[in-house]
């Protein structure tokens, strides 16, 4: 092991000498590193070391590291941190922002991960929910996301921001960048995926790429030796190619969002209004996503054609259902007998699905809030008139709506938005635009949503996000989108569980 003096006086010994988890065990982190990884180091060990006093030069202290989905961005950044705490040799103050709660933890996962690896770090270094603490020198790290409240007031020494170009307010970059310039010696980082055309985050993007303080580094397309071939076919199948482009070719996109091209959108225009009367073989789910103060609330309604079963008076001969229905599709021949018995016609369903209702409240009144008491009138008035298998809500904030939902008789399923939850809506809402199955009409605010809508990636894999919009009648943030997801997910689960039923010799179409 070599001396820590040694190590603390350089970041390239450090990483030689630092420990990571790989699939093949504990190895080196110098050792793994892509050619692409250690030239982004290289480019700015010197202005961390001038950050842990090991440096009276004037190196560049400001750094953008853009590259691709999988490409090690938490990770390296986690290095970078573990290093400067653990060197410094006064007591300093880092702050690091990701992108939101979720992300900010795989951060602080990160270097947890790093600590535990090795002994000698996990001596001095202390890792907690939210900082990370130099035991001896007093040296932290304070770890933030996006979605939390500024930070006016701070004075770092260093600065690290994790996937930009998924913030969705400036709030906090305006507020660690001017933070920044209270030393002369603050160390900026800036680690991200290619995000959109026309934002903020790109206005910033070119004016750091064209100032010669900032080093600018830019994979063009995924370069990662451990990322294989398999499965990079695997995300291009299951992304939008606009999203794909964004995310693994690191390509920044035109427009608001990526989920969907114009195309998908446009093309599922085809219904002339809403639907106002229940149809045999179509079974109706809702989906609500209930804004209280911030947002609208915005409820869905979805049907599915599933078809159905009919009972008819027939002196044809007849055989049990089961083989009837088997007759039907070739599987088996067999003689005919006599019977007295109905027939039973059998209406298998497409699974075409169709946006049959749509109710957006928003906030007012006193307080700016939206009527819990309009939601559940407009959902109660919707049940009797497109009877409703299931109605999907967040309970985070829907949990008493629920409850009074189900009392009333219209039944209700709170769906937490866990990871899994998340993923199968986006799965949900992406295949049914891109396969061509689902069918809309003209209703401009969930058009806009979904035109806004953008693949984010995640630990658990993806989900689809909204900026948040204020369009003159209060602030809202892809509601009717959410809401739209919200309904698919649950069809999606109805058809799993009712499409087709065997039971003895009984094949039943619901």
């Amino acid at each position: 092991m070599t001396d820590l003096r040694t190590l603390q006086a350089d970041p390239f010994t450090f990483r030689k000498a630092l420990l990571i988890d790989t699939d093949a065990g504990r190895r080196p982190l110098d050792s793994v590193l892509d050619v692409w990884q250690r030239s982004d180091f290289v480019s700015l060990d010197d202005g961390w070391r001038a950050v842990a006093g090991h440096s009276n030069a004037s190196p560049s202290l400001r750094g953008w590291l853009e590259r691709p989905r999988g490409h090690s961005k938490t990770s390296d950044l986690a290095a970078m941190v573990s290093w400067v705490l653990f060197a410094s040799r006064r007591s300093i103050r880092g702050v690091a922002a990701a992108a939101d709660k979720d992300q900010a933890k795989l951060l602080r996962d990160a270097i947890a991960s790093i600590v535990r690896a090795n002994d000698w770090l996990s001596s001095i270094l202390d890792v907690q929910t939210h900082r990370v603490v130099n035991r001896h020198t007093g040296s932290d790290l304070t770890i933030l996301s996006s979605d939390a409240a500024t930070s006016y007031g701070l004075t770092p020494d260093f600065i690290v921001i994790d996937e930009l170009t998924h913030w969705q307010s400036r709030d906090l970059w305006d507020s660690l960048i001017s933070a920044a310039a209270k030393r002369s010696k603050c160390m900026v980082v800036v680690i991200t995926n290619a995000g959109f055309g026309g934002s903020w985050q790109w206005d910033i993007r070119e004016a750091v790429r064209t100032d010669p303080d900032w080093h600018f580094g830019h994979i063009d397309g995924p370069k990662a030796s451990w990322i294989s071939p398999k499965h990079l076919a695997e995300q291009r199948r299951l992304l939008p190619q606009i999203a794909f482009d964004r995310l693994w070719l690191n390509k920044w996109t035109t427009g608001t969002g990526d989920a969907f091209t114009e195309s998908d959108i446009s093309d599922s225009i085809v219904l002339e209004n809403a639907t106002r009367v229940a149809e045999r073989g179509w079974l109706y789910v809702g989906g609500l996503d209930l804004g209280l103060t911030k947002d609208a609330a915005a409820l869905v309604v979805v049907g599915k054609h599933v078809g159905w079963t009919e009972e008819v008076e027939s002196d044809q001969p007849k055989l049990p259902t089961m083989a009837e229905a088997l007759i039907d599709t070739g599987i088996i021949e067999s003689d005919l007998t006599k019977s007295d018995e109905p027939s039973y016609h059998y209406h298998v369903g497409s699974g075409r699905l169709r946006l049959c209702q749509l109710h957006l409240a928003l906030p007012g009144g006193k307080g700016g809030r939206v009527s819990i008491d309009e939601i559940e009138t407009a959902i109660i008035g919707l049940n009797a008139m497109l009877p409703l298998s299931c109605v999907a809500a967040d309970p985070w904030q829907a949990a008493l709506l629920i409850e009074r939902l189900n009392k009333q008789g219209v039944p209700t399923e709170p769906v937490d938005f866990t990871g899994s939850n998340l993923k199968s809506m986006a799965m949900a809402t992406l295949d049914a635009f891109t396969q061509r199955e689902i069918e809309l009409y003209d209703e401009p605010t969930l058009l806009a949503d979904l035109r806004n809508l953008r693949v984010v990636e995640r630990s658990y894999g993806f989900r689809l996000e909204s900026p948040r919009t204020n369009d003159g009648n209060g602030t809202r943030h892809g509601d009717t989108a959410t809401a739209l997801s919200l309904a698919l997910h649950i069809a999606r689960r109805f058809d799993n569980e009712t499409r087709t039923q065997i039971t003895g010799d009984l094949l039943c179409w619901p």
